[in-house]
């Protein structure tokens, strides 16, 4: 069932759904958003737009836009926070980051309905009014370079296929050594494999970057790509399943899970934690703080200095045990 779809089984009016339609297009095809954006974006829409119906007893339409106010906007928050009574898109309670997320991506669709419509404008001024839910901090949790290497060992083990073998220790390789996100490795073809030096990737909000790459990434790439029994296109991704279909993060994830498992390894050690490893031990090593935000791709500045206080953290924890005084 695509989106549209859900919307019509739920009984959503028809003239809100062609507006939904109009926005999806501008996500996909103008702003060129990626799939896991485009898809979060979707359903967080058909949620308020199911919520609402539920909430007011009646579909939203054209007719009836001033009910776009902030205490709709609270009470779908809130509504998203807890056990739902419901059938909605989300079945269980969203956590504060995925409810801010929610709140962005009506902020679009009203934004961009508020442009064609004039009805929607008043929606669109209320929303401003509310208030994010706050974020508990937490901190990366990285992965040891001993651990490092362990999952390199175990993943290997994972599967009986070498070429298998070669494709997941290529995957750890480029997020750690390259500090990428997995759906960025998972996106890369022959064509960004033009340099050996250097990889190019595309990031969020389809912003290119251009990454150095070490040796050994490199040639656990081209291992890989030398035992791959299927033939693929250059501009085709490189990482695939059994059957020569680009390989889902599902199926990475667990088998970097089983390795966790075997190992005996937090439940933290996820292909995140491995892009979080990148940075913290790109740090803890002297690297510069505005080098390591462009190797990882991030807008702000603030979003990398999170890193040193893990590197904060890790000299307290050596310090304390390794303290000679002790």
């Amino acid at each position: 069932m695509n989106f549209t779809e859900l919307l019509e089984h739920s009984n959503v009016d028809k003239s809100v759904i062609d507006d939904f339609e109009g926005w999806l297009f501008h996500l996909k095809d103008i702003k060129g958003y990626s799939d896991n954006t485009y898809h979060s974006y979707c359903y967080d829409i058909c949620d308020f737009l199911i919520f609402y119906q539920f909430y007011h007893q009646e579909p939203l339409s054209h007719g009836i836009l001033q009910n776009l106010n902030l205490q709709t906007f609270r009470a779908w928050v809130a509504d998203m926070a807890a056990p739902r009574e419901y059938n909605n898109v989300y079945k269980k309670p969203l956590s504060a980051r995925s409810r801010r997320r929610s709140i962005s991506s009506l902020k679009s669709f009203l934004k961009f309905s508020s442009s064609k419509i004039e009805g929607y404008k008043f929606g669109y001024a209320e929303i401003q009014l509310l208030k994010n839910p706050k974020i508990p901090k937490s901190l990366p949790k990285p992965i040891s370079e001993e651990q490092i290497d362990q999952l390199m060992d175990q993943l290997v083990k994972i599967s009986k296929k070498s070429w298998v073998q070669k494709r997941n220790l290529a995957l750890l390789y480029l997020l750690y050594g390259c500090g990428l996100r997995i759906a960025e490795a998972l996106s890369i073809t022959k064509n960004h494999l033009t340099e050996k030096e250097s990889i190019t990737v595309m990031g969020k909000g389809n912003k290119e970057r251009i990454i150095p790459m070490l040796d050994i990434v490199y040639q656990s790439v081209e291992n890989y790509l030398q035992e791959l029994p299927h033939d693929l296109k250059p501009n085709e991704p490189i990482f695939v399943g059994d059957r020569g279909a680009p390989l889902k993060a599902s199926a990475f994830q667990r088998d970097l899970k089983q390795a966790r498992i075997n190992l005996g390894l937090p439940n933290t050690t996820t292909p995140h934690a491995l892009r979080h490893s990148f940075a913290t031990h790109l740090l803890k090593n002297g690297g510069d703080l505005r080098v390591i935000q462009e190797l990882l791709g991030h807008s702000s500045l603030s979003t990398t200095q999170i890193y040193t206080e893990v590197d904060d953290v890790s000299l307290e924890k050596t310090y304390r045990e390794k303290n000679p005084s002790k």
